[in-house]
């Protein structure tokens, strides 16, 4: 059965004798940090397969959703290849006599970048992606991705998949930590662990699938 975000809120409040307002939007927070931890630690994933880029000569890099996690691909739809990464130390150091060429693009970096444009109170911290060599007019890119699942705010939003067992055993632990009541943290952390390795074991056991390696022969002939 899914559990709002306000209901996991005054669950928690419950365990440790708090049910305040005040202390409920205290709870929010840690009911979030924990939950992108679990989220982590679980390799939850979504991806979206449908996101292009539309690229001009106009900018040098490219911001990127914000719910943007990890690329699977970048595959240029005008010269119809696939794109290499590129580090960006890499492309800063070894390209830096040729990196503002433009051209046809062989190359991406992404990066994580703070958008210091507005007030400095309003800082947000973005991904962006930059191309090497420069795009020359225009080129559009398919870049499929996984998806960061974002905190919950709403009082009637749920977690995206079933963790609210988790979720109330590490904020009660974060709760009791605010209260300095550390012996009683230190039981919900053990809690926690425990169900995050419940969660694990659940995502890992797919009776349809049989995890496999993929090896890859190496070309002895190119020295590797």
């Amino acid at each position: 059965m899914s559990t709002s975000f306000n209901t996991l809120k005054n669950n928690v409040g419950a365990r440790v004798g708090d049910t305040s307002s005040v202390f409920a939007t205290i709870i929010g927070t840690y009911i979030n940090q924990r939950y992108k931890d679990i989220l982590r630690r679980t390799n939850w994933k979504a991806i979206n397969y449908d996101y292009v880029l539309s690229a001009t000569s106009a900018s040098t890099s490219y911001k990127l959703p914000s719910t943007f996690g990890k690329e699977l691909y970048v595959y240029d739809q005008v010269q119809l290849i696939d794109i290499p990464y590129i580090g960006l130390e890499t492309l800063e150091q070894e390209y830096q006599s040729q990196k503002n060429n433009s051209g046809s693009v062989e190359g991406y970096s992404i990066f994580d970048s703070v958008d210091d444009i507005t007030a400095a109170s309003a800082v947000t911290r973005e991904k962006r992606i930059k191309f090497w060599r420069g795009i020359g007019t225009s080129a559009t890119f398919e870049i499929p991705h996984t998806l960061n699942a974002l905190a919950m705010s709403a009082s009637t939003e749920i977690p995206i998949f079933d963790c609210e067992r988790a979720i109330e055993y590490g904020a009660t632990c974060d709760a009791w930590l605010y209260k300095r009541q550390f012996q009683k943290a230190t039981a919900y952390e053990q809690l926690y662990e425990k169900e995050i390795q419940n969660l694990q074991w659940n995502e890992g056991n797919q009776p349809n699938q049989m995890p496999m390696m993929n090896p890859v022969a190496l070309n002895r002939d190119e020295g590797i």
